[in-house]
């Protein structure tokens, strides 16, 4: 903890401007309530004046920049109160020593008013002292509220700012968490459709190259359009298709292009399709997949039901686990998710708010 605390920069032009206003308004009141016939003790009232202010901003600069931030940052509670006892008390000692002078009242100037005494007439002692005392504790609060405003607006930026670095790794995990077992058998798809059929082979390497460039580049955002998911998850599918028989029935009904201005997180259908592959497809029977995405009432509607097979593999696992912490993180509660695993079949069924891309900006 360093002795002087930083701040920030609008909470310091609060705090110069307040100054400022107290500094001058002593001023002010003499340029407007001048007298004439005694003007060398208004000047004398000005100085001392601010004397006394002066003693109310060093015990102000000792508060805001080392003693509330022990409070308020480092939750230190004893040595602030501690710090505060010994402030108030040199302020007030200070404050006993140089007591405020009563200004002479109007009247006729002296022939000579460098022979007239100082006036000796002065308020009580325990009046000054109480109101002096009122004042800096007034003043300590005000402080102390100011900078635990801006403490908890900068709390806010930060959780905000790792709430957006948490994002931001698990779109990076999930976006490599595409099975490499998927990636090593449609490599060898490929490869045996070399001989086969060259130019399905051709087709299939073009759009596994999309695809992993849309994982490396585009997908590094934190928002795509409803377009460049569309097409992403053709790819997908098309490159899946590779690793099964015509046994497997697959339905795709999908938005036509046109809808660049329509942003939803990447990767959010993915997972369910992964799934859907992984635990709707049988080999000995054959399976089926029906997606969809359509628009209702300014939402989006994803929709994937698929059969399911004999494999004993638990449905769910890391990436759906993950897509629903994304999901929370981006739209909190404006979204819908439901997944109903039915005897024969499994349903899900995403429902998200319609974005453009000036709220997904505006919003990440």
């Amino acid at each position: 903890m360093t002795i002087f605390s930083k701040q920030t920069k609008p909470e310091t032009i609060i705090y110069t401007v307040v100054w400022i206003m107290l500094f001058a308004a002593p001023l002010v009141e003499m340029i407007f309530n001048y007298d004439p016939d005694h003007p060398i003790w208004i000047r004398r009232g000005l100085l001392d004046t601010w004397t006394h202010m002066l003693f109310f901003f060093i015990a102000f600069l000792i508060h805001n920049h080392v003693l509330a931030p022990m409070l308020v940052k480092h939750k230190k509670v004893t040595p602030y109160i501690l710090g505060v006892i010994v402030v108030v008390s040199l302020f007030q000692a200070a404050q006993c020593i140089h007591k405020p002078k009563d200004m002479p009242r109007r009247g006729p100037r002296p022939e000579n008013v460098f022979d007239v005494p100082p006036p000796h007439g002065r308020p009580p002692i325990d009046k000054h002292d109480i109101s002096m005392f009122t004042i800096i504790i007034f003043m300590i609060g005000a402080n102390l509220g100011v900078k635990s405003y801006f403490q908890n607006e900068e709390e806010k930026k930060h959780l905000a700012k790792l709430k957006e670095q948490s994002l931001k790794q698990e779109l990076d995990y999930l976006r490599y968490q595409i099975n490499p077992h998927f990636i090593m058998n449609t490599l060898n798809n490929i490869h045996a459709l070399v001989d086969i059929d060259p130019e399905q082979a051709k087709e299939s390497i073009v759009d596994m190259s999309r695809m992993m460039r849309y994982l490396l580049y585009e997908n590094d955002k934190h928002y795509v359009t409803l377009d460049a998911a569309v097409t992403f998850l053709k790819k997908y599918i098309n490159l899946m298709k590779l690793r099964y028989s015509d046994q497997v029935l697959i339905n795709l009904d999908v938005p036509e292009p046109g809808h660049d201005d329509i942003a939803l997180a990447p990767l959010v259908f993915i997972p369910f399709v992964e799934n859907a592959f992984k635990h709707g497809v049988s080999i000995n029977k054959p399976s089926a997949i029906d997606i969809s995405i359509s628009q209702e009432n300014s939402r989006l509607l994803f929709h994937c039901h698929n059969s399911k097979s004999n494999s004993k593999h638990e449905y769910g696992g890391v990436g759906l686990n993950n897509v629903t912490k994304r999901l929370e993180l981006i739209y909190g509660t404006d979204f819908s998710l439901d997944i109903k695993d039915e005897d024969g079949s499994y349903d899900v069924l995403l429902n998200l708010p319609e974005r453009s891309i000036a709220d997904f900006n505006n919003n990440p």
